[in-house]
């Protein structure tokens, strides 16, 4: 007899210790682990549309949080990633991005957008081919609240020499003052806006170009492919830009060849996180890697 009970749709569950969300989706055990050969993102693949052309979305068919509320972004091809696409397939990823959060942010019910992106089976995408995720959360998370106005934001002042990494027109690549692994880079538009839909043609070029670089500089790190966790941050309910600064986090998941950078008991189980490489020395190993 199976030990498992019938899939619920996703739902929500409330720890009333911790007073932690946890979204609860029977379903997704059930996903598939795609291999290359099999890959639903290739041309003729399950989720493929004929032609094959540029990037393109759809509904995800294991969604975490309920119907319509889960996108899936497909970037390029097999084998590509952000530090390898041509310059215009990277503007086309931002220009889908930037589309379906909007149409995300105005279903009823959805409260805060979150784009994603998991890279690498160590950072856990289920199939290998580059894809990003768009969510509609129904609350907002504490981390995704908006805490700044213009006048007080402190993304508006570029980070001091030694945490800057590289520039890209209208967009600056530096480590952030408390990073949440050794290896991050939060990428910030030099104007103050607030979503990606917000963004000019020129800052959209720039955050094109922005992406290439800094996931060009993890994967030479460490000479090999960088696992990472990617996420942007933006303040969906202020479109017009007058909320917080829209930022790209890439959080590395190697703090050393071969070596995962893992949350530990004592991160799970206070939210504290405790990292072995200063913001600095992240900086320069990351410059170097040019």
């Amino acid at each position: 007899m199976s030990l498992l009970s019938p899939a619920r749709s996703p739902h929500r569950a409330l720890d009333p210790l911790s007073y932690r969300t946890v979204f609860i989706a029977d379903g997704r055990a059930g996903r598939p682990q795609n291999g290359d050969d099999d890959c639903p993102f290739c041309p003729g693949g399950r989720e493929a549309p004929a032609p094959y052309g540029a990037p393109y979305a759809f509904a995800n068919r294991w969604p975490a949080l309920g119907e319509d509320r889960c996108e899936v972004v497909v970037h390029g091809g097999h084998e590509s990633g952000f530090a390898t696409m041509e310059p215009a397939q990277v503007r086309q990823v931002v220009d889908l991005w930037a589309l379906r959060s909007r149409v995300m942010a105005g279903r009823e019910g959805v409260r805060a957008v979150l784009v994603f992106e998991n890279r690498g089976a160590a950072a856990g995408a289920t199939v290998a081919h580059p894809h990003s995720q768009v969510f509609g959360l129904p609350l907002v998370p504490d981390l995704l609240r908006s805490r700044t106005q213009p006048a007080d934001c402190p993304l508006c002042r570029a980070a001091g020499e030694d945490r800057q990494v590289s520039r890209s027109p209208g967009w600056r690549t530096e480590v952030p003052s408390a990073p949440p692994s050794p290896y991050t880079v939060q990428l910030v538009p030099e104007r103050h806006v607030g979503t990606l839909a917000a963004l000019d043609p020129d800052e959209r070029d720039g955050l094109a170009g922005a992406l290439r670089d800094a996931v060009a500089r993890l994967d030479q790190l460490f000479g090999e492919p960088m696992p990472y966790h990617l996420w942007v941050r933006e303040d969906t309910a202020s479109a017009a830009g007058g909320g917080d600064h829209l930022h790209v986090v890439i959080s590395a998941l190697l703090r050393s060849p071969g070596r995962l950078r893992i949350l530990g008991a004592a991160e799970m189980a206070t939210g504290l996180l405790f990292t072995p490489l200063s913001p600095r020395n992240a900086a320069a190993a990351l410059r170097d890697a040019s």
